[in-house]
């Protein structure tokens, strides 16, 4: 006879797969850079129009592999992303962008920023600039989502659900400021280990909801 026990049980079981299944998916990165033996397509750019190559070294980065740029001209710069974390990336919508970032010279502001360009729109997301000068390496993040912070550098208004996700969608440009000291020509920063990557912690707890909420009717 099918009892009631087996119900619970294979209700269990299925509530545990579904939760490492997620969770396994969740935890795969939609793109990586972690600049194992050259630049892998990332390039310098400037708010002047410039685009160059980084200077890719082998060591010194956190750990192994890493780039850098320096200040090419009087504009803002950055890295700028390559093919691997454009196109349609409405999937991480949500997500999580990190990397870790470095300044060869005391950075002067504090804070920087991460652009977006996609379906005809432009924003921007602050993060906090490096507190301390090269070899330190320090990890940043922004979260894909329109209430993390995202503004049109233009206007200064927030983007709704609409736009992130023509944004994500159609993504043209993916760029992380490098620019630390206003007007130093040789200001230097280094790139190491760009993610974009899911959070899984949110699927887990809604696993474990989910099983206390069947354990909770069984007592009854």
């Amino acid at each position: 006879m099918f009892r009631m026990r087996d119900c619970w049980t294979a209700a269990v079981v299925v509530i545990l797969s579904c939760i490492v299944t997620s969770s396994l998916s969740a935890g795969v990165p939609l793109a990586t850079s972690t600049f194992g033996s050259n630049d892998e397509g990332w390039t310098v750019v400037t708010t002047l129009g410039y685009s160059g190559l980084p200077t890719y070294s082998a060591t010194g980065g956190n750990p192994g592999g890493f780039i850098y740029g320096v200040d090419p001209d009087t504009g803002a710069w950055g890295f700028s992303a390559p093919i691997k974390f454009l196109n349609d990336k409405s999937d991480a919508y949500g997500q999580t962008f990190s990397f870790d970032i470095a300044a060869y010279n005391t950075p002067e502001g504090e804070t920087a920023w991460v652009g977006l360009q996609g379906g005809g729109y432009e924003i921007v997301c602050p993060f906090d600039a490096p507190e301390s000068v090269y070899p330190a390496w320090h990890s940043r993040s922004v979260t894909l989502i329109e209430t993390a912070g995202w503004i049109d550098p233009i206007t200064f208004e927030a983007p709704d659900y609409d736009k992130m996700i023509a944004i994500l969608s159609d993504l043209d440009a993916l760029v992380i400021t490098a620019e630390f000291c206003d007007g130093l020509e040789n200001d230097i920063s280094g790139l190491d280990n760009v993610v974009l990557m899911p959070e899984p912690i949110s699927l887990a707890l809604l696993g474990c909801g989910s099983i206390a909420l069947l354990a909770r009717r069984k007592s009854r």
